[in-house]
């Protein structure tokens, strides 16, 4: 079998999907409404993408443009580095994914155990603005022991072509307790969502948000809420161009591991009240398995995400898409 992408130019950047399979039947329909194979499958994201190592977290720009973290170490930062932030550009003419190349120093950290032992070099997490100019994401490189700080929040941006020094994300955002991690804009493009540890949440890594006042500096962030957040881990906040919030969650309820689940904004709240009851994706995304991290590729209508399922893997974790369906929906 192979699997094939293309971006249809007609379409003014936005990005569409499709899968070719051998001797597989593209007239198949799934149910009475028309769905085919392709509509309902799960597909692995292929090479040059995922490989034998663990990929996972992973954005994409409007071009295409896509970040995303491996642990390969053929072309990590350092040996032993735990993960790196890797970008691979879209390719109109050939329909795929450029080969990916590691972002390098000083995008990518490398280890600084010798600093403090906290310091592995692991930088992951990245979330790309649509225009593909800025990416924020998680690092360890300023981590300390005391106070046991593992990660922070740090941006990136694209300046002449080249990607700036990080800088530390600042408090109150990032801060010396909370194992911040998983920034992401809204739709808005204005607020800035993450998970963290802090107190005065419901347990575990909560969601929050912030927005920045008319002097750049970011507001206190916001816990987003019992329907959004429980006792257990939730973290990843990405939110469609309906109205959607997609995150990952241990909560009861799933199938397993960690699930993908969603939640719909609520017309005219904020904050805590913004978002509905927590809806799980369902049985063809989650599994037994751990499945997190979803993303949305430009045409805000394939549904991207990494996860260890055994079926359909090329090694490790790898990343895999399908079309997206109105969340608790089964077609």
């Amino acid at each position: 079998m192979g699997t094939r992408f293309w971006m249809t130019s007609a379409l003014a950047g936005v990005l569409a999907i499709a899968c070719t399979t051998e001797e597989a039947p593209s007239t198949t329909q799934a149910d009475a409404g028309g769905l085919s194979w392709v509509d309902l499958a799960v597909h692995n994201f292929g090479s040059p993408i995922n490989t034998m190592s663990s990929e996972g977290e992973l954005a994409f720009a409007d071009d295409g443009t896509m970040v995303f973290t491996t642990d390969r170490q053929d072309l990590a930062v350092a040996p032993g580095d735990p993960k790196d932030l890797y970008i691979a550009t879209f390719n109109e003419e050939s329909g795929q994914w450029n080969m990916p190349e590691n972002m390098g120093i000083p995008v990518n950290a490398a280890p600084a155990t010798d600093v403090d032992p906290l310091r592995l070099g692991d930088d992951r997490e990245p979330w790309i603005t649509p225009d593909g100019n800025t990416i924020f994401f998680k690092s360890d490189r300023l981590a300390t022991t005391t106070p046991r700080n593992a990660n922070d929040v740090f941006v990136t941006h694209k300046v002449g072509g080249e990607w700036t020094e990080p800088e530390l994300v600042p408090y109150p955002i990032s801060t010396d307790e909370g194992n911040e991690h998983c920034p992401m804009l809204l739709q808005d493009g204005e607020t800035l969502c993450f998970a963290s540890s802090r107190a005065g949440g419901y347990g575990g890594s909560d969601i929050w948000c912030a927005q920045e006042d008319a002097d750049g500096n970011w507001q206190d962030p916001v816990n987003q809420g019992p329907n959004v957040n429980t006792a257990a881990q939730e973290f990843h906040f990405m939110e469609d161009k309906s109205g959607w919030v997609y995150f990952t969650s241990g909560r009861p309820g799933g199938y397993g591991g960690m699930d993908v689940w969603a939640s719909k904004h609520v017309a005219g709240e904020t904050g805590p009240d913004a978002w509905g009851p927590a809806v799980n994706l369902g049985s063809s995304i989650n599994t037994t398995s751990a499945d997190m991290c979803p993303a949305l590729l430009p045409d805000d209508q394939t549904m991207a995400w990494f996860s260890g399922r055994t079926d359909n893997s090329l090694g490790a974790a790898d990343i895999f898409w399908t079309y997206k369906k109105e969340p608790g929906v089964t077609p």
